[in-house]
């Protein structure tokens, strides 16, 4: 069954189409909602809630862009809010031009898998990881991401430069220790 097919029976109330829907992209949203939890518990609630968001607003969906899109959105604020009701996050505000200088990106980086990236990255600050991930994995952008997080525009920002510059610094050290490894 085509997906336009499953979304027009969603927005029926077929439920074999509510099946075929949760079925078929279930298992890619979990892993969505795995990476802006902190266990596997609450990423599956998280995504409970996206699908119950989702067959409650279907009707609004249009056409416009993909679904897979529209539905990952939905998973993405499902998980954030599910995450911040069990802890809070904290953003610094700073001033942009606080944070405005990138440091040099190593060669090594390069050469990273998205698994070993996805290790850095949950080294980062849960703040500057939210950002991050938001903002460069998933392509949102600032204004939208200072709408999800409840946070500033320049707040966002600041906190992806943050980021940046601390995943280089995690890299580099991560690098010298290697050589030293090898070196001994």
């Amino acid at each position: 069954m085509k997906i336009e097919d499953i979304v027009q029976g969603c927005k029926e109330g077929n439920r074999k189409c509510q099946d075929a829907l949760v079925q078929k992209f279930a298992p890619g949203l979990l892993s969505l909602c795995l990476r802006y939890t902190s266990d596997k518990e609450l990423a599956r609630d998280a995504l409970q809630e996206c699908f119950i968001n989702a067959f409650r607003f279907i009707n609004q969906y249009r056409g416009n862009g993909s679904f897979e899109g529209w539905l990952r959105r939905i998973a993405v604020t499902s998980a954030i809010s599910m995450q911040k009701n069990f802890r809070k996050v904290h953003f610094d505000e700073v001033a942009e031009e606080d944070c405005w200088q990138y440091s040099e990106i190593p060669d090594v980086y390069s050469q990273l898998g998205k698994e070993e990236l996805m290790n850095l990255l949950h080294k980062l600050p849960e703040s500057l990881f939210l950002v991050f991930n938001l903002y460069v994995v998933e392509g949102y952008h600032h204004n939208e991401i200072a709408e999800i997080l409840q946070i500033s525009e320049s707040t966002s920002r600041s906190a992806l430069c943050k980021a940046r510059n601390r995943l280089i610094e995690i890299i580099k050290n991560q690098e010298k220790t290697i050589i030293m490894a090898k070196a001994s």
